[in-house]
């Protein structure tokens, strides 16, 4: 009988757990009979779906042009989620947004909006902006998604060292999430976007473009904490998974990268 990661229902589970979705380009970093069926669904639908539609990491998808599973290239609208427990618009934050990615390799902005319209596609203006400004809800729902595939990766490492109390402040997290509290996530920037895209390879006729979907790391600092980082873009997100507070000195973990801690305290919203 097996123990469900994050639950720790027991069970003989047959699940295929991709660890980074497969829609982010993951086709080899899998977990087998380690998560249950219940809790898979809840993060397909309640997690991935939100974070890979909703927040940042669905706009670096759509500009990198990475197929979903289905082989389809990426669409999404950024508007988040109406009248839930958690806040999700900012007042300073775009809405009627979208972006969709095309064969030739180039991204649209899609605009529902006419105001928003007016605002960004303004004549006296070379460079277009878009604001997104990160709620407690964006947080939540990154902070879960980083914590659900840190401590799978710690598992597929070390399932007995993952089913350790050591990480159980996270998992219950992950699984259950919070409407009063928030997991740090420390973020920066790493490269530049010029750079996401190699020069296009032609053989005869037709040409290939190689791209970096995503990259990590899972590590355990000085003090004894494991962290776990996520590049996307040029975008660097990292959580903590054995600590949920702010960790000091934390920022300069990464060589030429500085981290900012992006965070609201309990019972600020």
């Amino acid at each position: 009988m097996a123990q469900c990661l994050f639950c720790r229902a027991q069970g003989n589970f047959r699940t295929r757990e991709h660890i980074v979705p497969e829609s982010l380009g993951n086709r080899t970093d899998i977990l087998e009979g380690v998560i249950c069926s219940k809790c898979q669904n809840y993060f397909g639908k309640e997690i991935e779906k939100a974070a890979l539609e909703k927040t940042p990491i669905a706009i670096w998808r759509t500009y990198l042009g990475i197929q979903t599973k289905k082989k389809n290239l990426p669409s999404v609208n950024l508007d988040p989620p109406v009248g839930g427990a958690i806040p999700a618009l900012h007042p300073a934050s775009e809405t009627g947004i979208g972006f969709s990615a095309h064969e030739d390799g180039s991204t649209s902005i899609d605009v529902y909006d006419a105001i928003t319209n007016q605002r960004i596609f303004r004549r006296d203006k070379d460079e277009y902006e878009y604001r997104m400004v990160a709620t407690p809800w964006h947080l939540s729902i990154i902070g879960r998604f980083l914590g659900k595939m840190g401590l799978e990766y710690v598992a597929l490492t070390d399932l007995n060292y993952a089913l350790s109390v050591q990480f159980d402040d996270v998992r219950s997290f992950v699984r259950y999430g919070s409407r009063k509290s928030l997991w740090p996530i420390y973020w920066g920037k790493q490269g530049k976007i010029e750079d996401l895209k190699g020069p296009i390879i032609w053989s005869g006729l037709e040409g290939r473009q190689e791209i970096e979907c995503y990259s990590y790391a899972l590590a355990r600092i000085v003090k004894g904490e494991v962290i776990f980082a996520f590049l996307i873009g040029i975008e660097l997100m990292v959580v903590c998974l054995t600590e949920r507070s702010p960790i000091p000195d934390i920022e300069n973990c990464f060589e030429g990268t500085t981290l900012s801690c992006i965070y609201y305290p309990d019972g600020s919203w």
